[in-house]
């Protein structure tokens, strides 16, 4: 089930959401063929919601601990910093939780930042989450930076966004 979850997540977002000036092409193009996606550090929708994620990380904790039926999939997304002084936002995956400290393994391939390598185990430091997600008996619970990213996208190509992941987003 591993990789049926990380899939999704790549095809997402790989590298996800590099902060940094990138307009083209556009955001439905750079999906479909896994490339970062850039957005600038003042974009509002992805400030938000990096926010959000960070002001609920505790739901993703809770969650974590305390896994109900149907929760699978856990991943945090961290910031590390790359040599042009920007933000590569990187899915970590493989998660444990002990003594109050998330430890987890790199899931998507760094395209500018040095810190990390695909594969590598981190200690995950709170202040750099940027985004959780987890699903709910397929229902994507989280995920706010692929929400905004999805939210970019025209209508016809939500659709088809929609259907080439394996789990449900709610709106």
């Amino acid at each position: 089930m591993r990789f049926k979850i990380i899939r999704p997540i790549l095809f997402v977002a790989i590298g996800s959401a590099v902060l940094m000036a990138c307009q083209s092409p556009s955001v439905k193009d750079k999906i479909e063929n896994d490339e970062v996606i850039g957005f600038r550090s003042d974009d509002e929708a992805m400030n938000a919601a990096i926010a959000k994620a960070k002001n609920s990380l505790d739901l993703f904790v809770q969650a974590f601990q305390k896994p109900q039926e149907g929760y699978e999939g856990f991943a945090l997304k961290l910031a590390y910093h790359t040599p042009d002084q920007s933000l590569e936002h990187i899915w970590i995956g493989n998660l444990t939780y002990i003594n109050n400290q998330f430890t987890g393994v790199v899931h998507n391939s760094p395209v500018s930042t040095k810190e990390v390598a695909l594969g590598d185990t981190v200690l995950i430091d709170k202040q750099k989450i940027s985004d959780w997600m987890y699903l709910d008996k397929g229902i994507l619970r989280g995920g706010y930076t692929i929400r905004a990213m999805r939210d970019q996208l025209s209508e016809p190509e939500k659709e088809e966004f929609n259907k080439s992941i394996d789990f449900t987003i709610e709106d």
